[in-house]
C-alpha cells in the first residue's frame, strides 16, 4: 500500500477538476479535549482556498476557533475491481481522492464572503446565480475559508 501512495498522485489538473466536480468534502477539525470531529459538507475551490458555508455557532465553528488546523478531504469511488478475484480480500476500488491540510478561518469581510456564497450558489444552484441574495442573509451564514498548506490527490485504477 504505501508503494501506491507515491506512485498513484493525481495531477494538478485532474486534482483541480475533482475540486471542481465534488459535491461534498469533509472536514475534520480537533475539539477542545483532543477528539478529531469530522462532517460533510458543500465547498468550492477558487483562487486557490476551499470556502465551506454554513451555521455561524455550533461544534465545527467552536473547533476552528480553539485551533485552526484542519483536514479536508474528498473522495469518489468508481467501482469496484473484483473481476477475476476469488479471494474476498484481494477485490479493490477503483477510485480518486485529494487530502488536503490547511488553516481554517471564519470569514469576516464582507465582500469575501459573498463571492464566496456566490461561487457556492453558482456551483450547487446555477439557475439561481441571478438572484441576489438577501444582506441579512450573507451576515448570518458562516463562511469558512481554508488556505491550502498541502494538497495531495491520489488514484487508483
Amino acid at each position: 500500500m504505501q508503494h501506491r501512495t507515491k506512485t498513484h498522485l493525481l495531477t494538478q489538473e485532474q486534482i483541480l477538476e475533482l475540486l471542481r466536480r465534488a459535491e461534498v468534502g469533509r472536514v475534520g477539525t480537533f475539539s477542545e479535549d483532543g477528539y478529531p470531529y469530522i462532517v460533510p459538507m458543500h465547498f468550492v475551490h477558487f483562487d486557490g482556498k476551499i470556502y465551506l458555508h454554513g451555521l455561524p455557532k455550533g461544534e465545527k465553528i467552536d473547533n476552528i476557533n480553539h485551533n485552526p488546523n484542519v483536514c479536508f478531504e474528498i473522495d469518489e469511488m468508481l467501482s469496484l475491481l473484483y473481476g477475476g478475484v476469488e479471494n474476498p480480500c484481494d477485490v479493490n476500488s477503483e477510485f480518486n481522492s485529494i487530502i488536503i491540510q490547511g488553516h481554517a478561518s471564519i470569514v469576516e469581510d464582507f465582500h469575501e464572503k459573498n463571492e464566496a456564497l456566490l461561487k457556492l450558489v453558482e456551483k450547487y444552484t446555477p439557475h439561481l446565480k441571478n438572484n441576489e441574495m438577501p444582506i441579512k442573509m450573507i451576515k448570518g451564514t458562516a463562511v469558512i475559508r481554508i488556505d491550502i498548506v498541502k494538497c495531495a490527490g491520489r488514484y487508483y485504477k
